[in-house]
């Protein structure tokens, strides 16, 4: 039974790490190099965005673009594929 439990930690950890290693491979991009789609579409979701930094990321394998910015007082990212669809959001902690 603990063993079971120690494969069950490890993999956990796995995720983790990976997920970790995801992150720290994104790269700041400038607003200029972030698709004219993409930016459209940040700015009709979130208008009144504040400090917003944009990275070159992938999801799934497929290129995306994500903001880190601020909004009404909370840290938030948001992930967009080339064609300015929203993937994913979420609250940056």
């Amino acid at each position: 039974m603990s063993l079971s439990l120690f494969a069950v930690q490890s993999c956990d950890s796995d995720k983790k790490e990976k997920s970790d290693k995801k992150e720290k491979n994104d790269k700041e991009v400038s607003t200029s190099s972030v698709p004219e789609p993409v930016r459209s579409a940040f700015s009709a979701k979130y208008s009144s965005a504040a400090d917003i930094k944009w990275e070159d990321a992938h999801e799934n394998d497929v290129q995306t673009y994500k903001a880190k910015f601020t909004l009404n007082g909370k840290k938030m990212k948001a992930e967009f594929d080339t064609k300015g669809n929203l993937v994913k959001e979420s609250e940056d902690n």
